[in-house]
């Protein structure tokens, strides 16, 4: 489970996020709505360690997220729009993914060798 308890951002004297707390259910599909400008985006990239939050804790199945990058093996990310090196191809874009992850599985490579 995911927990976030207390979080709090702020961007100059624009306060993102006020004292959030949230619970994410292990095995379920979360989705974070509201209007532009909420938040949604500053808390999502508070949990991929791409924003640091001003306060509050993030702790994914007990354990804190402070400092500790190796948690994100464990949650997956799909962006509104992935943006690619436009002098990539399709091939060079999955092996530069492949080489970033830490483990590849079959499944892995069975879709990167479509693409060669």
């Amino acid at each position: 489970m995911i927990t976030i308890t207390g979080l709090q951002k702020r961007f100059g004297k624009l306060a993102v996020l006020r004292g959030i707390d949230l619970n994410i259910a292990p095995g379920k599909v979360t989705a974070i709505v509201g209007p532009n400008g909420s938040g949604k985006t500053t808390l999502i990239k508070t949990l991929l360690g791409l924003v640091r939050p001003d306060s509050g804790t993030i702790s994914l199945a007990g354990v804190s997220l402070n400092g500790d990058p190796s948690y994100r093996e464990m949650i997956g990310y799909m962006p509104q729009a992935g943006k690619f090196p436009e002098n990539l191809t399709v091939s060079e874009v999955l092996r530069l993914v492949k080489d970033v992850r830490r483990h590849s599985g079959p499944l892995d490579e069975a879709l990167f060798e479509q693409f060669q």
